[in-house]
């Protein structure tokens, strides 16, 4: 999953919504003592995306690309799934889309200067541009994949992925609709469990 559902299932605090982006950043294991505050929503990011990129669904998903993109695909369904979720965010959410948008914008911002160096620069990019109200703009979506294919050492393999996901637009709705409500009652179980590590 892409940066807004990894903040969705955040705990509504500036520490957490910047451990559960920060997973991406923080590379290896984390010993036992690691940022107390931190570590758990760092170990939710990985295993949110363990159990997302071993899912069937989302395999399915990854398998109606074609073979040439079939290799960017965790990258390209992350994004396309990102849109999902802002279309469908009343769904899962009762507070409005722009009020949690602009909520994590202002806690990630108060908390920048706690972030990995790797992390600061996109963070501050994505609030700046409004990265994640653009999610929600089918149009944008061709346009974030070639700027994310660009920053690739060979990108002209994800190079136009986003007119795939145009022409494949219902069925990957469709595998996300049906993959997420069992991705949330995986988070409330690992939660509950309160053992992500």
């Amino acid at each position: 999953m892409n940066y807004l559902a990894h903040l969705y299932f955040a705990e509504p605090t500036s520490e957490s919504m910047m451990a559960n982006l920060m997973g991406d950043y923080v590379k290896g294991p984390l010993s036992a003592d690691w940022y107390p505050t931190l570590r758990p929503g760092v170990m939710l990011h990985r295993k949110i995306d363990a159990f997302t990129d071993s899912h069937p669904l989302f395999l399915q998903a990854a398998a109606r690309l074609s073979p040439a993109r079939r290799r960017f695909a965790g990258v390209i369904l992350d994004i396309c799934f990102d849109h999902y979720l802002s279309r469908h965010w009343d769904r899962y959410s009762d507070q409005p889309l722009d009020q949690f948008i602009s909520h994590g914008y202002q806690l990630l911002g108060r908390y920048s200067g706690f972030m990995p160096e790797s992390m600061r620069l996109p963070v501050s990019k994505m609030i700046q541009q409004d990265w994640l109200s653009s999610y929600a703009e089918t149009s944008q979506i061709p346009l974030i994949l070639d700027r994310v294919a660009r920053r690739l050492r060979r990108p002209d393999r994800m190079l136009g992925s986003g007119e795939e996901f145009l022409g494949l637009y219902v069925e990957l709705e469709q595998d996300f609709l049906r993959f997420f409500p069992q991705l949330m009652d995986q988070v409330d179980r690992l939660k509950a469990e309160d053992r992500w590590g």
